[in-house]
């Protein structure tokens, strides 16, 4: 009997990782692989495309960061990384409103994918950062990228999943903003070596 448990218990464990480890594989494969040079910005002026900021800086990535970019500075990039979240402030800081950055946010995007440029969209500002003036900016720009990361309590109301399955989006959930980091360095990984 005990060979029989222990015999039971290997397969249960065997199984347990090897289907974490091919979905984790996976869920990190579906992400487009990314070429340098990165641009980062935002769309909504949120603090957080400073956060991603660090965490690319952390993982040891490339990138050139512009909170304002417009549509004449898409050029001789690769990879658009856009953070979605907007943030009142941030929009009073910038000098600028929910139009201006909307009407900036869409040229960005239409210049991008009429490049050729692989445009990823990252949202980590959670609930928080889910309100009216975010949703503007998420629903422009997620719709419109070739893989998404955004943290788990972000897409509490399971926005991004279904959104990743209606429009075929590539999406990676992450449980902490740090987290991101490394899904960053497995999209970059060719280029960064």
């Amino acid at each position: 009997m005990r060979k029989f448990i222990n015999k039971y218990f290997k397969v249960i464990v065997f199984t347990l990782l090897f289907f974490g480890i091919i979905t984790s594989f996976s869920c990190a494969q579906e992400l487009p692989k990314g070429e340098l040079p990165i641009l980062l910005t935002s769309s909504g002026q949120s603090p957080d495309a400073f956060v991603v900021k660090v965490l690319l800086d952390r993982a040891k990535i490339e990138s050139s960061y512009n909170g304002l970019v417009n549509v004449d500075e898409i050029k001789d990039i690769k990879t658009l990384i856009i953070v979605m979240g907007g943030s009142t402030k941030g929009l009073g800081a910038a000098g600028i409103d929910e139009k201006f950055e909307l009407e900036r946010s869409t040229k960005i995007i239409d210049e991008a994918i009429k490049q050729g440029i692989l445009v990823l969209g990252i949202h980590i500002g959670g609930e928080g950062r889910r309100g009216p003036l975010s949703q503007q900016f998420i629903d422009l720009v997620a719709p419109r990228t070739k893989g998404l990361i955004v943290t788990e309590e972000g897409n509490k109301d399971g926005y991004f999943s279904n959104l990743s399955k209606d429009k075929n989006i590539p999406l990676v959930v992450v449980t902490t903003t740090p987290e991101v980091g490394g899904v960053l360095q497995k999209v970059f990984q060719a280029d960064v070596e």
